[in-house]
């Protein structure tokens, strides 16, 4: 019933206005209008078309806002910091109690002639705990007083790669090389540079220098001030960007480099036992392989010569992801 129908009701019964038949017939067409235009909620409700997805999103977005207590995400918050806590606890008191012991048996070992036990040691915990260049350099001087010079310079390379700018390793590398009959190798003077760093450090340099000069194109829209500032700051971080990329390409052979690890190899014509033999490789001779061939590999010699060995004869400085740990 609207304002007017009161209206009209209250002055009837106040007496300033007569009930007349005409006046019950107009109260009745009023009354018959507000139903047609205002249906029963009931009836408007099953009439009326479903609500699009935006408002349906919108209502169940506000449902969760006002429903979901925050008692619940905060504990699931607490319980995975505290099991994190405790997954890093119990993996660093696990290295403790395994590692450590292990390193000081292999070291006295050492210390005790017993070159073969401690390299055995040595290799375990690189199985155990990955590689490191202190455990790689321990392990290449057990080898190297053991007569392994073949292993012995494979691990040393491996222990440049993780800490380039050793003196001890590099000292080391050199001595068994020259007592293995090997001639250093003679580098270029960029790659020498590229080796300064390691690759994984190339590799944070690049992506810092990538994300850097992402950063700063939107910066120079939002703050035009800026915009001598950040231009020298993609300038710099463009050129990052190039030397780290020409480091790595300067250090893509390393991929690809092995070592032989047997007193000898002979490298053949093709990949056969009996195929006719082209030039022999020493112990700890570096090569860069090919590709290989069933059982056999085809390497390239500091000369650049070509031949086919056998593939137990030589190892991987940087061994394959799905054999062993990476080393970077």
């Amino acid at each position: 019933m609207n304002s007017i129908t009161r209206l009209i009701l209250r002055h009837v019964v106040s007496g300033k206005v007569q009930l007349t038949p005409q006046l019950i017939q107009e109260l009745k067409k009023i009354e018959q209008d507000q139903l047609e235009v205002a249906p029963p909620k009931a009836l408007a409700n099953e009439s009326s078309p479903t609500p699009d997805r935006s408002s349906q999103e919108k209502v169940a977005n506000d449902n969760r806002l006002t429903l979901v207590s925050p008692l619940a995400g905060r504990w699931i918050r607490r319980m995975g910091c505290a099991m994190g806590i405790a997954f890093l606890l119990t993996a660093s008191l696990a290295q403790a109690a395994g590692g450590p012991a292990t390193f000081e048996i292999a070291n006295n070992d050492f210390a005790q002639g017993k070159y073969i036990p401690a390299a055995k040691g040595y290799e375990s915990i690189i199985a155990q705990n990955g590689y490191s260049a202190n455990v790689l350099f321990n392990l290449a001087n057990a080898q190297q007083r053991a007569g392994q010079l073949g292993p012995a310079i494979l691990n040393y390379e491996r222990a440049a790669l993780l800490n380039p700018n050793d003196r001890d390793i590099t000292a080391n590398l050199n001595y068994v090389r020259k007592q293995a009959g090997i001639e250093p190798e003679r580098q270029s003077p960029l790659p020498k540079v590229a080796r300064m760093l390691t690759l994984n450090a190339w590799f944070n340099l690049a992506a810092t220098a990538l994300f850097l000069f992402a950063v700063a194109l939107p910066l120079k829209l939002l703050r035009p001030q800026a915009r001598k500032a950040l231009n020298f700051g993609c300038a710099m971080a463009a050129l990052a960007l190039a030397i780290a990329v020409g480091a790595f390409g300067l250090r893509s052979p390393d991929l690809r480099r092995a070592v032989v690890t047997v007193p000898e190899a002979v490298a053949g014509v093709s990949p056969v036992t009996m195929a006719q033999p082209i030039f022999k490789l020493r112990a700890g001779e570096g090569v860069t392989l090919e590709k290989t061939h069933g059982t056999f590999a085809l390497v390239r010699n500091c000369a650049g010569q070509e031949g086919w060995v056998k593939s137990d004869e030589i190892t991987r400085v940087i061994p394959a992801a799905e054999t062993k740990p990476g080393i970077s």
